[in-house]
């Protein structure tokens, strides 16, 4: 479907609508906020999970883009025409009703565009985002349901699940050299398309998928469905669940001594040093997931975060500052900041030719001096197809004395090829 196309927005009830709201959060910005003026901070939007399943994305976000913002060459330290950018936030509660109503909510409060938001989500803000004219750039949402849609109103960071699941994929086919997957997914689409796109990849490179498993959020164990997979004869599952569901059947999975029959492949949700843990280096140790490969400007980009924040990056916490930075760019390419920028500019920005860059302040300043730019991005490259959608490697970790370690790397060509 073109995303050009328009249509009626989803039906909200006060209640849908009010729970997706959230303070509005200035990161650096001073002065009056006035919408529509063209003097106070420009306003762009964070609709992230803050809370729900994936509340963990949220923070990592706004840390990410409070880094392109406040960091070293950053936009609020370089300006945009002698203004400054001023997050609002929303929290889409890790719940597609409770999004839309936040995307509505940011539209009232009239950003340019958005940063966010999730994979869970994600689909159903499409025709929102078409009819609002409203863009949004996702640096977590690899669902498969945004391939080939994007590019105008729709754009993420972080490359689409077909490609990381192609990575699993490959990693389970050629390396131990499993011939037998399972799929186990949480009941939504964004789990279930990574998983889909796994194990047909895992097929067309010879092996079989010889059973699913569909994990309820709401049950208590999910010792059924380690059974049900041992008795299918898998030697490895991948696992696309969240944290909490990952946790648990992995509890299930140990004590029932499971880690003798199959292996486990894990979704880049869990693929932290806090699930490590919690769930006990002894039980994590050799466990295998995979996560996009970091771009040209993951150092520099790591010790900017480390000067604010104090930490080392979480994950998607490169992926959200890129999107800050594009988009800022974006606004300066276009002269202002409009709604218009980000489709009419992303893709140029993104991709070369032109002076490559990898902090605002040194693109704005190509920029002013009538250069074209390629972005150079810390999660990724940050080159777009025609989709909006970034061109990457993607790393295969496994934990390796209690810590992720990467254990290889597959290119974007690798990752083309069909099997």
């Amino acid at each position: 479907m073109d995303e050009r196309a328009g249509g009626p927005k989803p039906r909200l009830g006060r209640r849908a609508y009010l729970k997706g709201v959230s303070p509005i959060v200035g990161v650096g910005a001073a002065g009056c906020l006035g919408v529509g003026t063209d003097s106070g901070p420009i306003r762009v939007g964070n609709l992230s999970p803050f809370s729900g399943g994936l509340g963990w994305i949220g923070p990592n976000s706004r840390r990410g883009i409070r880094t392109a913002l406040a960091g070293n060459g950053g936009v609020n330290r370089a300006t945009i025409d002698g203004r400054t950018v001023e997050i609002v936030e929303r929290d889409t509660e890790t719940d597609p009703e409770t999004a839309i109503a936040g995307f509505r909510s940011l539209d009232d409060a009239g950003v340019e565009t958005m940063v966010g938001p999730s994979s869970v989500v994600a689909a159903s803000l499409f025709r929102p985002a078409l009819t609002a004219r409203l863009s949004f750039v996702s640096p977590v949402s690899g669902t498969t349901q945004l391939d080939n849609i994007g590019g105008t109103y729709i754009w993420r960071t972080v490359p689409s699940d077909t490609v990381g699941a192609r990575a699993q994929a490959r990693f389970a086919y050629q390396e131990p050299g499993w011939r037998r997957m399972a799929l186990a997914y949480r009941d939504s689409k964004g789990s279930y398309s990574f998983s889909k796109a796994s194990g047909e990849y895992f097929s067309s490179l010879g092996g079989d998928v010889v059973t699913e498993v569909e994990l309820n959020p709401n049950a208590t164990d999910y010792r059924s469905a380690v059974r049900t997979i041992q008795d299918a004869g898998a030697s490895v599952v991948s696992l696309t669940a969240g944290t909490t569901i990952t946790g648990q059947f992995i509890r299930d999975y140990v004590s029932l001594g499971a880690d003798d029959d199959f292996a486990i492949l894990l979704g880049n949700d869990v693929l932290t040093s806090a699930f490590i843990d919690e769930m006990g280096a002894d039980t994590m140790e050799g466990m295998v997931g995979q996560t996009p490969a970091p771009g040209p400007a993951i150092d520099a980009f790591t010790e900017r975060y480390d000067a604010i924040h104090g930490t080392p990056p979480g994950i998607f916490a490169a992926a959200a500052y890129d999107a800050m930075n594009l988009i800022a760019l974006a606004f300066v390419t276009e002269g202002e900041p409009n709604r218009r920028a980000v489709p009419d500019h992303l893709r140029k920005i993104g991709n070369p030719p032109g002076t490559e860059v990898s902090t605002f302040a040194a693109g704005k300043a190509a920029l002013e001096a009538d250069e074209p730019i390629n972005y150079v991005g810390a999660a990724t490259p940050q080159s777009f197809n025609e989709y909006g959608d970034p061109l990457g490697s993607f790393a295969i970790n496994q934990v390796v004395d209690g810590s992720w370690q990467t254990v290889t790397t597959y290119t974007a060509e690798q990752l083309s090829e069909r099997g």
